[in-house]
């Protein structure tokens, strides 16, 4: 009977929260958000009694037990940020050579970096997919590891829908699941968030059963790839109404084979930004606290184990053109160096900046430019700070796979020069091209990843003069 009542009262009451606050987000995004915090803060003995005994995970407590601290792995957005709200905000043109420029200058010799793909709509169906798949082909072949955002985000006649919402989820993974460098997928994005459908799915129909769901076909569907290596997950945003109501009912809904497939938890929080406001708590102290809650109180209501990982899957502080860009620049620093003081004792291992470019400099969406770059891609203060931490706190890629440099000649014709190169690898990857100053030459780090035998690398290259001529290396992969 229990079950039964959930079944007769939550759509109804579900379908009229999104219903008023998916309203609002049309209307004006930020006071919805606004408003929508304040509503949470109204009702607690409400809350309280819906719970029953179980305390809310309010504050976060003590740290646990202190273990030594991990290096993590890096990464950032590269596609434009969704805007809060009912739809798209205006972003700024694109320039694809610039946005790999870019990402070629945050590298760091011996340091994995992560593309995380975002905004791949289940309304979108197989054309999304296969356009996330050419993204994910060009930021492979450059040399980055890449992760997605499965959203469940469905067309209105799908809304609810959860076997649609499966047959999607086991699409994206048969699409992206024999590219190797694919290392991770979110399935949904922000479930607790209700407020904004273009960013997150909490604004949909029985988005946690989709979540449950759409992480146990995502399991299945990449071991019989040959993928157990394939992380999955999903994302939650840290302090939108009641946390802990959103892990009760995963907790709830949950089964072994989800727990058995979950890896990771991603986090996503924005102090000073969404919340908390300034001036309540420091950044860093903010972002160490929501992952101590996630650990200490929230993954025990889910049952969710300790080896499930903490990944901040986005975090970023906004400087638009009129702010002092030194004061991201020293808010970003301070949560890398206090996440990464923790990351063994919470098992914080990863960490995505959240996103590389503005949408749009002046723009009054609130992500609208937390990037680390200007719309114009002209580089903040923050976009050295970021490659700095990378260095300080970064994980080593496998010394059996380390890097080797390559100095790459094409055949060139008096007064030739090089226009544009792309370098494919077989048995590895490229992680960093240049063209030499002469523009003569090629230099390319190659990580090594065959076990015994050759590695194929072959320079694409285009000259001023319209010619195209390859350039084929090869050398040993890594020992066996």
């Amino acid at each position: 009977m229990r079950a039964a009542r959930r079944r007769d009262t939550r759509p109804r009451a579900g379908a009229q929260r999104r219903a008023v606050l998916g309203a609002r987000a049309v209307a004006a995004a930020s006071a919805v958000l606004v408003a929508a915090l304040a509503l949470a803060l109204a009702a607690p003995a409400a809350h309280a009694q819906a719970l029953g005994s179980a305390p809310p995970c309010i504050f976060a407590g003590p740290l646990p037990p202190e273990k030594p601290r991990i290096p993590l792995r890096f990464g950032t957005t590269g596609q434009a940020a969704g805007s809060v709200g009912g739809g798209q905000a205006t972003v700024a043109p694109e320039d694809e050579a610039r946005t790999l420029a870019a990402l070629d200058g945050l590298e760091v010799p011996r340091r994995d970096l992560v593309l995380r793909l975002n905004r791949m709509f289940q309304s979108d169906g197989a054309a999304g997919i296969a356009r996330f798949a050419r993204l994910t082909d060009t930021y492979i072949a450059r040399g980055f590891k890449v992760e997605l955002q499965v959203r469940y985000h469905p067309a209105p006649e799908e809304n609810g829908d959860i076997a649609a919402y499966v047959r999607f989820v086991r699409a994206a993974v048969r699409e992206f699941a024999p590219r190797r460098d694919v290392i991770a997928l979110s399935i949904t994005n922000e479930p607790n968030l209700l407020a904004s459908p273009n960013t997150s799915d909490g604004f949909y129909a029985d988005n946690v059963q989709a979540l449950v769901s759409g992480i146990v076909a995502a399991r299945e569907e990449a071991d019989r790839l040959g993928r157990p290596d394939l992380r999955l997950g999903f994302t939650y945003a840290y302090r939108f109404l009641y946390d802990e109501g959103f892990f009760d009912e995963i907790g709830r809904r949950s089964t072994p084979a989800f727990r058995r497939a979950l890896d990771h938890v991603g986090l996503q929080a924005y102090p000073d930004l969404f919340y908390p406001p300034p001036g309540i708590v420091t950044a860093p102290e903010a972002m160490v606290g929501a992952a101590t809650l996630m650990r200490t109180c929230l993954f025990p209501r889910a049952g969710i184990g300790e080896d499930v990982e903490i990944w901040v899957t986005e975090n970023g502080y906004r400087s638009r053109r009129t702010d002092d860009p030194a004061v991201q620049s020293r808010l970003l620093t301070e949560t890398i160096d206090a996440l990464a003081a923790v990351s063994g004792t919470l098992g914080v291992t990863e960490y995505r900046y959240f996103n590389l470019r503005d949408n749009d400099s002046g723009g009054g969406d609130l992500f609208a430019a937390v990037g680390l770059l200007y719309d114009d891609y002209a580089p903040k203060p923050a976009y050295a700070a970021y490659r700095d931490a990378i260095a300080r706190h970064g994980r080593d890629v496998p010394p059996s796979c380390a890097v080797r440099r390559l100095t790459l000649r094409p055949s060139l014709r008096r007064g030739e020069r090089i226009r544009s190169v792309r370098v494919t690898v077989s048995g590895g990857r490229a992680s960093r091209v240049r063209r030499v100053s002469d523009r003569r030459r090629v230099r390319v780090d190659v990580t090594r990843q065959r076990t015994g035998g050759m590695v194929r690398v072959v320079a694409h290259v285009r000259t001023t003069t319209g010619r195209r001529l390859r350039v084929v290396r090869r050398i040993a992969g890594c020992p066996a």
